[in-house]
């Protein structure tokens, strides 16, 4: 066997340890992230709904600044 092939080998299996740790590395880190993100809801008062200090959607509203004039279209009878 020449020289070339045996270092071609140890080449490729460490090549192939690298990715295999990275990929272990990687799939730690994403479990990690995805339960350090998690809300704890089955204890209420330390439960954190951030949504309800908005107000709700309206579709159907229009945004007038306070030194506009009025909208000619405001003003449209059916």
């Amino acid at each position: 066997v020449p020289d070339w092939a045996i270092a071609l080998l140890v080449l490729v299996c460490l090549l192939l340890l690298l990715s295999i740790l990275t990929c272990l590395l990687m799939t730690t880190c994403t479990c990690r992230r995805k339960s350090r993100g998690k809300l704890d809801l089955s204890n209420k008062k330390d439960s954190y709904h951030p949504m309800a200090e908005y107000p709700p959607y309206q579709s159907h509203g229009r945004y007038v600044s306070p030194n506009s004039k009025p909208s000619p279209y405001s003003q449209v009878r059916a």
